[in-house]
C-alpha cells in the first residue's frame, strides 16, 4: 500500500495562499515592475526631447532667418518654463551661446557652461544632422541635441549649422516615484503578513470548532441515525449547512419510511393482480413472481431457486431468454402477443417485458395477461377499427339521445379535443351550432324520407374557432327497425375556403406584405369621401415614402429589399389603431387613412411615431439595415374634396418633407404646392436642358497666395433655362441628384471639362471638378474619364476630382475603391467644405487625397471669431502633417488672405482674385495680363 499525503487543514490554507501572494508581490516589483518603470521613464524622457526638439527647431529657424534673436530667445525661456528641463541653449556655428535659458550664458563658449558633454558627440551631431541623446547617470539626466540652419550674412542663400541642446531632469520625469512605488508594496507585504496571522487565528476562534460539530452529524448520518441533527446555531454559512444536514437527515427519514409503504403497496398490487408478474436477473435466475404466477403453474421458483431453463419446457425458456436479451439490449419495454402450450394447454398470452435497473445489476420483469378468449373476438374488431380510427374525416356515434357514443381521433384532431372528453356529452352540448331548430327539423326530414342528410355548414372547435365543415349524417336502424342512433362524417374544407378566400384577397392585398394594395386603398378612400359628404366624418391621408431604399435594392439586392418591406409593413401594422388603414401603394411608398380627424396635432403625433418606428434598425440575414421615411399629411375636406387631389396634395407635401432634410412630416399647404410646382419645372426642364444647349460652365481660380500664380481652376456648372429664366446650383443639383439626371450633368461636365481644356485659357492649367455623392453609388463617372483619358482627350495629371466628407461616410469601401482607380490614371483628389461633414482623420489617412478644401464657413469669420481662426490654423497643420496641399474657399477681403497666407495656406478661392469667369472671360482676362 503507497503512503497517502495528508491534505493540509483547511483553516491554514487561506493564510497560506495570502502569505504566498505577498511573496510574488515582492518579487514581481522588484524583477519586473521596477525595471519596466525605469525603461519607462527613460523612454519618456527621450519622447519629451524629440518632441521639444523638433518643435523647437522650425520655429528657432524661421526665427533666425527673419534675424528676431528676441523672438529666440523668447522661444527658449518659454520652453525652460517646464520644470523637467534643466538647461537650453542655442549655439552658432562657433559653439558661441546665442540664446540660453540662463541669461548669463548670452555669448559664452561651449567649454564655460557647467555641462558634462564630450566634444565628440557635438561634432557627430553636426556630421550626422540629427537628433542624438546623451545620458549622464551622475547627475540623472539626458542631454538631447539637433543642428540648427544659421543664416549666413555674407552669402544670401548660403546658411551655417549651429547647435540646439536640451538637458532634462529624468528624475522629475518619473524616478523620483520608483522609491514611492517600492514603498508602496512594501507595506502591502507587511499588511499581508498580519493579514494571514489573523485570518488563521480567526478561523481557529470562529470555524473549527463549528467543523467538528458539522462533522459529527455528518458520521451520524452515515450510521444511519436520522434523529440525532447537529445542534449549531447561526445564520453564516456554517450555521446555514448545519440547517441543511438536519433537513436532509429528516427528508431521509421520511424517505425511508415512505419506502417502506410502497413496498407494502406493491405486495398488495401484486397479491390482487390478476396478471401473472415475475423477474429473473440477466443470467435468467428468478428474482420474484407474484402469487398468481404460482397459482397458475403450481409453483414458487424464486423458493426453489430454480432458472428459466431448469422451470419452464426447452422451446418456452429457449423464446424467454431470447426476448430477454433483447429487452436489455434494447433498454426499453417490448409488448408482444404470444402463444405457449404448457401441461397440454394452450395459452395466448398479452406480454409486457421491460428492464429494471439497479446500479450494475439487471434484470427483466414480465407482466403476462391471458387474452385466449379475447384474441378471436378482437380480431373481427380490428379491420373495422382500423379503417375509423385511420380516416382522414371526423366520425361520430350517436345513440337515440344524440349522446356521443364514440368518435375517432380524426374529428378529435379537428375538433381540438380528446376522445375521453367528447364520449358522454350531447352534440348539441359540443356545437351549439347542430342545435339550432331550423337545422334539426331539415335533418330529421331528410333522415325519414332519405334515411340520410349532407349539407355544408359552420362548426365550432373546443377554443370557441369557427371552420367549415361538409356534414353526412346517416341513421343507425337495429334489428326490428328502430333507429338506435346516428352515424354522422366530419369533412373539414377549410383549405377549400381558403383557396376561395385567397383568390378574394389577391384582387384586393398585396401579396408581399398583406397590406391593402391601391385599388383597394382607392376604394377605402371613395367610401371615406362618400361618409365625409353625408355624415361629415373628417379624415387625413398620410403619404410615407421610404428614405434611402433604393440604395438598400442596389446595394444589398431586391430579396433583401422585400424582406425589409415586410418589416416595414408589420411595423405600421402594429402602431396604428384597427380603424386605422394602412395600404401600399408599390415599391416604397405606403398610405395611411385616418378617420374621426379632430386635430391635427394628433396626425402629428401619429407621423412622428411612424417616423421613429421606421428608422428603427432592420435585421435581415444577420446584417443590419437602416432606412428612413418621409411623411406628407392631407385632411379632407381642407385640402380636397376628391381622391385624386388628395394624393396628388399628398404627394407633394411627402416632397417638401424630403426637401426639409428627409426623417420628417410636413402638413400641405398653398406654398408648397408651388414649390412642389417650382420642383417639378426644374426637373422637367433639366431633362432638356441638355438638348437645348442650356447648360454652362464658369471657372473660378484657386492662387497661390506667395506667387499670385493660378494652381487650379474649379469648374462650376450653371443653367439658364429659356422657359424659368436663371436657376441656381443649389436648386437643380438637388433636384438632379434625387433622379438619374446627375449622371447625364456629369457626363456633360466631363466632355465639356475635355473640350474647354484643349483651348488657350486652360490649355497648360489644372482643372478640378465636382462629384455628387450620388455619382459613387455607380461607376458610370469613373468610365468616362477613364475613356478621356485613354483618348487623350484628358491630361491625368492636370485634372482633380472634388469630393464631399458625405461621400466617404455612406459607402467608404465602395468611394475608396474608385479614388484609388483615379489615383492609379495620375488623376488628383480633393475633399470638398472639409469640417461641414463628418469629419474623420481616418478617412483621410485611409483615402487617397491630395488636397484638403476648408469650407467657406470657417473662412467667412476670420478677424472676428477666434474660434474660426483656431480651427483654419489646426486644419492647415494638421493637413500640411499629412502630406496635403491646403485649400481654403470663399476669401473675400486682405484681412482673411493676410490671416491665411501667414497660417502657409497653399491656394485661395474667393471672390478676392476672381469671381467664376466663363472661356471668354478668362481669355480677355489674361489679355488683360
Amino acid at each position: 500500500m503507497g503512503l497517502k499525503l495528508a491534505s493540509p487543514p483547511l483553516r491554514l490554507m487561506l493564510p497560506l495562499f495570502i502569505l504566498i501572494g505577498g511573496v510574488l508581490a515582492l518579487l514581481f516589483v522588484l524583477f519586473v515592475a521596477r525595471p519596466y518603470l525605469l525603461f519607462l521613464t527613460d523612454s519618456n524622457a527621450r519622447t519629451e526631447i524629440s518632441y521639444s526638439v523638433n518643435r523647437l527647431q522650425g520655429s528657432l529657424e524661421y526665427l533666425l532667418l527673419r534675424g528676431d534673436l528676441q523672438g529666440v530667445q523668447r522661444e527658449v525661456a518659454a520652453t525652460s518654463m517646464r520644470r523637467y528641463v534643466k538647461h537650453l541653449i542655442v549655439l552658432d556655428d562657433k559653439e558661441r551661446v546665442l540664446a540660453s535659458s540662463r541669461l548669463a550664458d548670452r555669448g559664452q563658449e561651449i567649454e564655460r557652461l557647467n555641462l558634462h558633454l564630450p566634444a565628440s558627440f557635438l561634432a557627430e551631431i553636426k556630421r550626422s544632422g540629427g537628433l542624438s541623446f546623451y545620458d549622464s547617470p551622475q547627475e540623472n539626466t539626458i542631454y538631447g541635441a539637433a543642428p540648427v540652419r544659421l543664416p549666413d550674412p555674407a552669402e544670401a542663400r548660403q546658411s551655417s549649422r549651429g547647435l540646439l541642446i536640451i538637458e532634462v531632469d529624468t528624475r522629475l520625469l518619473g524616478n523620483n516615484l520608483l522609491g514611492r512605488i517600492d514603498n508602496f508594496f512594501l507595506w502591502i507585504a507587511g499588511f499581508i503578513l498580519v493579514s494571514a496571522f489573523l485570518v488563521w487565528y480567526a478561523g481557529e476562534r470562529l470555524v473549527n470548532r463549528r467543523l467538528k460539530r458539522i462533522m459529527a452529524g455528518i458520521g451520524d448520518l452515515e450510521a444511519g441515525r436520522y434523529h440525532a441533527g447537529v445542534e449549531l446555531e447561526g445564520r453564516d454559512e456554517l450555521g446555514q449547512i448545519a440547517t441543511a444536514l438536519n433537513r436532509l437527515a429528516s427528508s431521509l427519514h421520511c424517505s425511508r419510511r415512505e419506502l417502506e409503504n410502497q413496498i407494502q403497496l406493491f405486495d398488495g398490487v401484486m397479491s390482487h393482480m390478476p396478471a401473472l408478474v415475475s423477474i429473473v436477473t440477466e443470467e435468467n435466475e428468478f428474482l420474484y413472481v407474484n402469487p398468481r404466477f404460482r397459482e397458475f403453474y403450481g409453483n414458487d421458483p424464486v423458493a426453489a431457486k430454480l432458472s428459466i431453463r431448469r422451470y419452464f419446457p426447452e422451446q418456452i425458456s429457449g423464446r424467454h431468454e431470447q426476448l430477454n436479451a433483447q429487452v436489455l439490449a434494447k433498454g426499453g419495454a417490448m409488448q408482444l402477443h404470444l402463444t405457449t402450450s404448457y401441461a397440454g394447454r394452450e395459452t395466448t398470452w398479452f406480454m409486457i417485458k421491460f428492464p429494471i435497473m439497479d446500479g450494475d445489476r439487471r434484470a427483466v420483469c414480465t407482466v403476462s395477461l391471458d387474452i385466449t378468449e379475447q384474441e378471436t373476438n378482437e380480431q373481427l374488431v380490428v379491420l373495422s377499427r382500423r379503417i375509423f380510427e385511420n380516416t382522414s374525416e371526423g366520425i361520430v356515434v350517436l345513440d337515440d339521445k344524440s349522446r356521443i357514443v364514440e368518435v375517432n381521433a380524426s374529428f378529435a384532431r379537428i375538433y381540438g379535443s380528446s376522445k375521453e372528453q367528447l364520449v358522454g356529452k350531447r352534440i348539441d352540448l359540443v356545437d351549439p351550432r347542430l342545435g339550432s331548430p331550423a337545422l334539426i327539423k331539415e335533418v330529421d326530414s331528410a333522415l325519414a324520407e332519405e334515411g340520410r342528410w349532407q349539407g355544408d355548414l359552420d362548426c365550432r372547435r373546443s377554443d370557441g374557432s369557427v371552420y367549415p365543415a361538409r356534414l353526412s349524417v346517416s341513421s343507425i336502424t337495429d334489428n326490428d327497425g328502430r333507429v338506435s342512433g346516428f352515424f354522422a362524417i366530419y369533412q373539414d374544407i377549410s383549405a377549400e375556403k381558403q383557396a376561395e378566400a385567397s383568390l378574394q384577397e389577391l384582387a384586393y392585398f398585396d401579396a408581399l406584405t398583406g397590406l391593402y394594395n391601391r385599388a383597394s386603398f382607392k376604394l377605402q378612400l371613395q367610401q371615406a369621401l362618400e361618409r365625409l359628404k353625408r355624415y361629415d366624418e373628417h379624415f387625413a391621408v398620410l403619404f410615407i415614402d421610404l428614405d434611402r431604399f433604393k440604395e438598400v435594392n442596389d446595394s444589398f439586392g431586391h430579396e433583401r429589399g422585400d424582406q425589409l418591406l415586410e418589416q416595414v409593413a408589420s411595423r405600421l401594422k402594429h402602431l396604428l389603431r384597427e380603424l386605422d388603414i394602412a395600404c401600399r401603394l408599390g415599391g416604397d411608398e405606403f398610405t395611411v387613412l385616418v378617420p374621426h380627424v379632430n386635430e391635427a396635432e394628433q396626425l402629428g403625433v401619429i407621423a412622428g411615431r411612424l417616423i421613429d418606428a421606421i428608422s428603427e434598425p432592420y435585421s435581415i440575414d444577420d446584417q443590419e439595415l437602416r432606412i428612413g421615411c418621409s411623411i406628407g399629411i392631407v385632411v379632407a375636406p381642407k385640402d380636397g374634396d376628391e381622391s385624386d387631389l388628395l394624393m396628388r396634395n399628398a404627394d407633394a407635401a411627402m416632397y417638401h418633407a424630403k426637401d426639409c432634410g428627409r426623417g420628417r412630416y410636413a402638413f400641405f399647404d398653398s406654398q408648397i404646392d408651388d414649390r412642389n410646382r417650382r420642383r417639378m419645372q426644374i426637373k422637367n426642364g433639366l431633362r432638356l436642358a441638355r438638348q437645348r444647349e442650356e447648360l454652362s460652365l464658369v471657372y473660378q481660380p484657386e492662387v497661390d497666395p506667395l506667387t499670385g500664380e493660378v494652381g487650379i481652376y474649379e469648374a462650376l456648372m450653371r443653367w439658364y433655362s429659356n422657359e424659368i429664366g436663371a436657376v441656381s446650383p443649389v436648386e437643380f443639383i438637388a433636384v438632379a441628384e434625387e433622379s438619374d439626371l446627375i449622371e447625364e450633368l456629369t457626363e456633360w461636365m466631363i466632355e465639356q471639362v475635355a473640350k474647354d481644356c484643349q483651348q488657350a485659357p486652360l490649355k497648360a492649367c489644372k482643372i478640378s471638378i465636382n462629384l455628387s455623392t450620388r455619382q459613387f453609388q455607380s461607376e458610370s463617372w469613373l468610365r468616362q474619364i477613364k475613356t478621356a483619358v485613354s483618348n487623350g482627350f484628358i491630361d491625368p495629371e492636370r485634372f482633380c476630382i472634388e469630393v464631399t466628407e458625405s461621400a466617404l461616410v455612406e459607402d467608404f469601401s465602395r468611394a475608396n475603391l474608385q479614388l484609388q482607380t483615379i489615383k492609379k490614371l495620375g488623376i488628383a483628389v480633393a475633399i470638398d467644405d472639409f469640417g461641414t461633414g463628418y469629419s474623420s482623420l481616418s478617412y483621410l489617412k485611409r483615402m487617397p487625397i491630395d488636397y484638403l478644401k476648408i469650407d467657406r464657413s470657417f473662412v467667412a469669420d476670420i478677424g472676428q471669431d477666434p474660434d474660426d481662426q483656431t480651427i483654419v490654423e489646426t486644419v492647415i497643420v494638421m493637413a500640411h502633417a499629412l502630406g496635403l496641399k491646403v485649400v481654403a474657399e470663399g476669401a473675400e477681403n486682405e484681412e482673411q488672405v493676410a490671416f491665411l497666407t501667414a497660417n502657409r495656406c497653399d491656394l485661395i478661392q474667393g471672390y478676392y482674385y476672381a469671381r467664376p469667369m466663363n472661356l471668354h472671360d478668362l481669355a480677355q482676362q489674361a489679355e488683360n495680363n
